[in-house]
């Protein structure tokens, strides 16, 4: 019984995920105006270029809590930290050479207001979500005598 429970949550999770990502593309293919030429091009480096960078930015999580850290782990965490974000902008310019190879220079430079557009637009359609999801705390509870 629990394992199909977790199947479920793990199923509705890459669900979730997939809308997303249909979503994403659609977003950034508007907002960068991609032909079918550019997508085709485009897409298979994007997904690359962020794996890679989710890869790297998992690197910077510290695998225990920073006060549960001695002084010498946090010392090495922290510099480690700044290694692996000199690696993100290594990465960074890296792709942004790679996309210059098969997008206009302008959609390039269009790509991280894209990013940020589209990070908001996720958040606020999460939030819009979650209220509906949630009940309306100023409906009375008819069931409720108080």
């Amino acid at each position: 019984m629990m394992f199909g429970l977790m199947a479920g949550a793990v199923a509705q999770r890459g669900a979730a995920a997939e809308r997303i990502e249909t979503f994403k593309v659609a977003f950034f293919t508007q907002k960068l105006q991609l032909t079918t030429e550019e997508a085709q091009a485009f897409w298979p480096l994007y997904n690359e270029y962020e794996r890679k960078r989710e890869a790297l930015r998992k690197e910077m999580k510290p695998s225990t809590r920073p006060e549960l850290m001695s002084d010498e782990e946090l010392r090495a965490h922290l510099y480690k930290q700044l290694d692996t974000e000199a690696q993100l902008v290594a990465l960074r310019r890296e792709y942004f050479e790679k996309f210059m190879e098969v997008l206009p220079l302008r959609k390039v430079a269009m790509i991280p207001q894209a990013e940020q557009q589209f990070k908001r637009k996720l958040l606020e359609e999460l939030r819009n979500r979650q209220k509906a999801d949630r009940p309306q705390r100023d409906r009375p509870n008819p069931r409720s005598r108080f």
